[in-house]
C-alpha cells in the first residue's frame, strides 16, 4: 500500500473558490497552488532545500 505524504507547506485556502483539495505552498509565500501531495511536488529539489534551511535555522536558535 503506497503512503500518502502530505507536504508541510500545504495551506488549505480560506475562500471557497479555489476548489476542492488546492491549496497553497508556504515556500514562496503563497505564489504556488498544490494539492499538498508529496508525489506531485513540481520543485522537489527546492522544497528539500528550503526544509533543510528551516531545520538549520532551529538548530541553531535551540544552542
Amino acid at each position: 500500500m503506497v503512503e500518502d505524504k502530505r507536504c508541510p507547506l500545504f495551506r488549505k485556502p480560506e475562500s471557497l473558490g479555489m476548489g476542492g483539495g488546492i491549496g497553497y505552498c508556504d515556500m514562496d509565500s503563497g505564489g504556488t497552488t498544490c494539492e499538498g501531495d508529496m508525489k506531485f511536488c513540481e520543485r522537489p529539489d527546492a522544497l528539500k532545500k528550503y526544509l533543510r534551511i528551516k531545520m538549520n535555522d532551529l538548530e541553531e536558535k535551540e544552542k
